[in-house]
This record gives structure tokens, C-alpha cells and sequence, in this order.
């Protein structure tokens, strides 16, 4: 159950972003008067000409849902703001609660003077309640206006987990009760149910035949908890409903029969699993005659497409390693998905694709995240079918820096560049390609990049350059081969003046060292001299000293008296 509450925050989160975008400015509506509404306006509305302030989203909130919440007298604002492209209503409801026949059509009115090609949306919430009941005709084409098309419609309900407040319902075993034909004369294109609850499914008293009966819905989606089929063997019911897709997005242990249960009334059936840990395919065998579509998201197994479903035309895979075993059993398919985990692919996977594939969806991969050799394979792959019928949705490029080689081969492929005209202009990222480790992207730049050899007379011992053929290259190789051609004339006379420059040198030699020899000598002779001439000084200076203490000299007479 926290995982379920979680789940439902985080979608909440991603309708607000669905329901709200462009959303400039809000203000508080009177809309119903026993809800709190706020009036969100966009980018639609600020273009208005109209002398009225109008709003495209509308938001209201509750604590208490009765048979007269949407019912008159309504706010002040009910008639002038009839132009609303999506309504959110969320009840925060602690008691049982009763959805009464064609309780929503007063919000009809709100989307009265909306365009016809816009998109509709209205979401309904139901939260903490004990026990919700819905009545024959509970939700009904009637809360929309006939003139839109494209009309969808999120029911969430999150039921409270307390154990008292359960036991003290009128039924502790089912929170849940459908009245048969509860959506009858729904017309919509797309139906969305969050449905959070303790059990696996609802009782066999509340069929899906019996809750979509007399129904028109593009496309139905469960999520969680599910209304399960009539599981009647006896009598089948009589369903004149028109369901043209059902595909019940589930975390399930094991994918089989008993997790996702066999629905005969919709014309397509698909299976969307988060995190199962085994498959069961025979279970679909031979029954599922319905089954188009095959969705694993993060399995804990090693998925291996080993059986036949002859039905089976679409698959996504959100798996880390594409081995050789994974599409053995789905060469039938026509439309195939890798999700962002892929890292591996095993190089038999491309050669036994499946032949009539004819979309082929790499839109969710991140090739950084890729090993180096898978990443090789699949750029050699999306390069080889360009002139064939297959259709490839690229994959994301903005992950990868600007010189990454793979990106900027994709951005080629996308442009169909693939020739071999020599393009001066290109940057040097690209031509650093032309050394990249995957063999199809060196090639394609070394023909896009060639080198322009053939319009220059090379001689035979001139070594070999890899230029790029700028202007500046051009030069240089050419300044190179008329240096080669008059190195080969100069042969003979170089060699001649090598003989004479080597006597030169070595008399140049000899003629250095006695020079070098008669040079210290001559230093040794100065020293030597020096020194002796300050001997010299220093005696003479000696002997003057001497001289003038022996002159200064007196005899004094000495008197002796006897």
C-alpha cells in the first residue's frame, strides 16, 4: 500500500504538469459554492479579444460530496466561465460516498462555449473515503458537450487503509460497488483509472462487462486494482458496448492468465507489467485472441519471446541485455520499443529482426549509457536501413556532448548526408571522426573527409601524411613534394661537400686544441707573475717600516751616583 500511495502522489504530480500547462495566472472562482475552486488562465486566454477575463483550467476541492453538490443554485461565475479545456475535482471524503445517476452533468455548462478542436479533460478524485457506491448512470457522456472529439476522462480513487474505519462499512469486504451499466451512454476517447486498493480485483458482482456496458471508449486503462471480466462459464452476458482498447498496467510476481485476466469484449487487449519476475506465455495460449500488445518494464527475469502469439503486433522492452533468445518467438511483430535501460545488444539480434517490423522505436535509449560494442552495432544498424522501408524513431542525441561521434553521425543520417562529396565547412569534431573506434562511424567521415592524394606527384620515399584537405593542407603537402623532388637532385653534391667539411672540421680540431693549450699557459704565467710582483711590494713595505723605527731611535744617559 505505500507503494500504491506513492504511485498516486507522483501521478498526481504528472496531472498537475498534464492539466496545467502554460498556466500564467489563478484567482479564486465561485463555481460551486460548497467547493473551494481557483480559476487557472494560459497562454490561451491572454490572447482573448473578448471584453471578459477567461480562464482554460479550473481546479475545486472538497471535504463532502452529496446529491446536491452540483446542483443549483450555482456561484457567480458558472455562467461566464463556460470556457474551460480541463476541470480537476478532488473529495477528500472520510465517510461513505453514493455517485447518484447523472450526478456530473451540471459541468456540461462549463465546457459549453470551449472550441471545438480543443482537447478536453476532467479529472475526478476520491480520496480517504470508507465505501464509494456507484449508481446505474453515475458518469455519463452527458457531463460533456456532444460537439468534442477528443474528450478524456481520470477517475483516481484512494480509499483509506485504517482497519476501523473499514469494519465500521456497510461492506468490510468490498469497498467497491458498480451498479450495472454505471458508465452507460459514455462516449470518450480515452478512459483512465487509478484504482489503489488492498485486493487484486473487485468481486465477480461488479463485471467489466456489466460497469462498460452500453459504453464508446477509444481506449481503457486500469491501473492497480482492476474490474475483472464475467467469469461465468454457463451464460456469457450480453454486452453492446464498443471498447476498442483495454490495457491493464500492473505489478504483478508473475505475468500469466490469472494476473491478467482474458477480457472477450474489447477488440484489443494489452499487457503492461512493472517488475514481474517470471513470465508465463503458454497461459495465453491459444484463448488470447485479442492480445496486440506486450509491455515489460524493468522485469527481474530474462525475458525470451519463446512462444508464438500469432496476435501479438506490438512490443516494448525495458530491459538492460537484447540477447539472441529475446525476439526468438516475435518475428511477427510490427511495431518494437527498447526503453532506457538497454546497455547490451548481441549482434544476432539485428540480423534476425523481425521481417515485418515496420517501426522500429529507439526514441527512450541513451546511447551514453551504452557498452562501446552495442553502441557500434546500432549505429551500423540504423546506417544500413536508411533506403529500406523500416521506420526508425531515432534516439535521443541531447545527452551527448557536441563532438560525440554518434550524435553527430545521427545528425548526418537524420539530414541524409550520407555522401561522399567532400564538405570544407565542417567543424573539427567532425573530422575528428574520422579515428573513431566504431568501424561505420570512421568510415562514413573517412569517405566524407578524403584525403587528396591523387592530384600530386609524391616520390616514392616520401612518408606518408594524414592530412584533412583544407586550403592550408593543401599547401603544406605540396610545399612537402617540391622539397622531396630537390632533395633528390642535391644528392651527389651533398655528398661531395660531406668529404671536404669533414678535413675542414678536423683541422679546425687541431688547430683549437693548441690555441686552448697555449691559452692556459699564458693565464698560469699571469698568476705566477702577480703574485711575485706582491711579494715583492710587501717586502720593500717590510723593510721601509724597519728603516724609519731604527732612525727615530735616542740614546738617554743613564747617571750613576755612588
Amino acid at each position: 500500500m505505500n507503494i500504491n500511495s506513492f504511485e498516486s502522489i507522483i501521478l498526481n504530480i504528472i496531472l498537475l504538469i498534464l492539466l496545467y500547462p502554460l498556466v500564467k495566472s489563478s484567482t479564486t472562482c465561485s463555481i460551486f459554492p460548497s467547493l473551494n475552486c481557483s480559476c487557472f488562465q494560459s497562454n490561451y486566454d491572454l490572447t482573448s479579444t473578448l471584453p471578459i477575463k477567461i480562464y482554460s483550467h479550473l481546479y475545486c476541492k472538497g471535504n463532502i460530496l452529496t446529491k446536491n453538490t452540483f446542483q443549483s443554485p450555482f456561484g457567480s461565475d458558472y455562467k461566464h466561465q463556460n470556457r474551460f479545456r480541463t476541470i480537476s475535482i478532488e473529495f477528500l471524503h472520510e465517510k461513505q460516498i453514493e455517485i447518484h445517476t447523472n450526478q456530473f452533468d451540471s459541468l456540461a455548462m462549463l465546457f459549453s462555449l470551449t472550441e471545438k478542436t480543443a482537447q478536453i479533460e476532467l479529472s475526478l478524485r476520491f480520496n480517504n473515503f470508507t465505501y464509494i457506491k456507484f449508481n446505474k448512470q453515475a458518469i455519463t457522456s452527458n457531463i460533456f458537450q456532444k460537439k468534442h472529439q477528443n474528450i478524456r476522462l481520470w477517475l483516481y480513487f484512494q480509499p483509506t487503509t485504517d482497519s476501523n474505519q473499514i469494519n465500521s462499512g456497510d461492506d468490510n469486504l468490498d469497498q467497491f460497488q458498480f451498479s450495472q451499466n454505471s458508465f452507460s451512454g459514455l462516449i470518450i476517447s480515452q478512459l483512465n483509472m487509478y484504482i489503489h486498493t488492498s485486493q487484486d480485483h473487485f468481486s465477480s458482482s461488479s463485471s467489466f462487462e456489466h460497469v462498460f456496458n452500453n459504453t464508446n471508449i477509444g481506449e481503457v486503462h486500469f491501473h492497480g486494482t482492476i474490474i475483472p471480466p464475467d467469469s461465468s462459464t454457463t451464460i456469457q452476458p450480453i454486452f453492446k458496448g464498443l471498447i476498442k482498447s483495454l490495457t491493464l498496467h500492473r505489478r504483478v510476481d508473475t505475468i500469466d492468465s490469472n494476473s491478467f485476466p482474458y477480457y472477450p469484449s474489447v477488440l484489443s487487449y494489452n499487457i503492461h507489467s512493472i517488475e514481474a519476475h517470471s513470465m508465463d506465455l503458454n497461459s495465453f495460449i491459444p484463448r488470447y485472441h485479442n492480445l496486440r500488445g506486450l509491455e515489460l518494464i524493468k522485469p527481474r527475469f530474462e525475458v525470451s519471446i519463446d512462444k508464438l502469439i500469432p496476435t501479438l503486433d506490438s512490443l516494448l522492452l525495458d530491459i538492460e541485455y537484447v540477447n539472441e533468445r529475446t525476439l526468438l518467438g516475435a518475428q511477427h511483430i510490427h511495431y518494437l520499443k527498447l526503453g532506457s535501460r538497454l546497455r547490451r545488444i548481441h549482434s544476432q539480434v539485428f540480423h534476425s529482426l523481425p521481417k515485418h517490423l515496420r517501426l522500429f522505436d529507439l526514441s527512450d535509449i541513451n546511447l551514453s549509457e551504452m557498452t562501446t560494442d552495442s553502441l557500434c552495432l546500432l549505429i551500423q544498424f540504423i546506417y544500413n536501413t536508411i533506403q529500406q522501408q523500416l521506420n526508425i524513431i531515432y534516439p535521443r542525441i541531447e545527452t551527448l556532448t557536441e563532438c560525440n561521434c554518434a550524435r553527430l553521425i545521427l545528425n548526418d543520417i537524420r539530414s541524409k548526408i550520407i555522401s561522399k562529396d567532400h564538405l570544407p565547412n565542417e567543424s573539427i569534431c567532425s573530422k575528428q571522426c574520422r579515428f573513431s573506434i566504431c568501424p561505420i562511424i570512421s568510415e562514413h567521415f573517412r569517405e566524407k573527409y578524403p584525403l587528396v592524394a591523387n592530384n600530386f606527384n609524391f616520390n616514392d620515399d616520401l612518408p606518408s601524411i594524414d592530412l584533412y584537405s583544407d586550403p592550408s593542407d593543401i599547401a603544406l603537402m605540396s610545399f612537402l613534394a617540391n622539397q622531396t623532388e630537390l632533395n633528390s637532385k642535391r644528392t651527389t653534391s651533398t655528398t661531395s661537400r660531406t668529404n671536404s667539411q669533414h678535413l675542414d672540421e678536423n683541422k679546425r680540431s687541431k688547430s683549437s686544441k693548441i690555441t686552448d693549450y697555449f691559452s692556459w699557459i699564458t693565464i698560469l704565467i699571469s698568476i705566477i707573475s702577480i703574485l711575485f710582483l706582491v711579494i715583492i711590494i710587501i717586502s720593500i713595505i717590510f723593510c721601509i717600516r724597519r728603516h724609519r723605527k731604527q732612525n727615530e731611535f735616542t740614546v738617554i744617559p743613564v747617571y750613576v751616583t755612588d
